[in-house]
């Protein structure tokens, strides 16, 4: 802005960052989206698997100074899951197996990088009887 502050929309640190364009990911946007791997429908009250991943678009750096902290998973607003990860030691891919007893509309992945704050992916799931 003209007079030096940030609008939080401008600032990858304030909020939860996604893509600006979908269709057309930045590099950065890129490296830091966690990509979920799961069917599109799936049994009410049915176990079945959901694999979250950062860096399958573009990689990730996965160094001391620079990594994804943690990976978390939600069916809406309803946390399903977390896995954490050290910077150097691991690889930001989890795998949730998760059974739904309604659905929320989407599956949505959030990654946090200690460098570049949090990010957000949603896919479309739908859950039948």
């Amino acid at each position: 802005m003209a007079d030096g502050t940030l609008k939080c929309a401008d600032d990858i640190l304030c909020g939860i960052n996604r893509p600006k364009d979908p269709a057309n990911p930045s590099d950065l946007e890129k490296k830091h989206l966690p990509v979920i791997e799961a069917p599109a429908q799936a049994g009410k009250d049915q176990p079945f698997q959901v694999r979250v991943e950062v860096g399958k678009l573009l990689a990730h750096p996965n160094e001391p100074a620079h990594f994804i902290a943690w990976l978390e998973l939600y069916s809406g607003e309803t946390f399903l899951g977390r896995a954490e990860f050290t910077g150097g030691g691991s690889y930001p891919t989890a795998v949730f197996t998760v059974k739904l007893s309604h659905g929320h509309g989407a599956l949505r992945a959030r990654a946090l990088c200690n460098l570049h704050g949090l990010w957000e992916s949603e896919r479309p799931i739908e859950i039948i009887s």
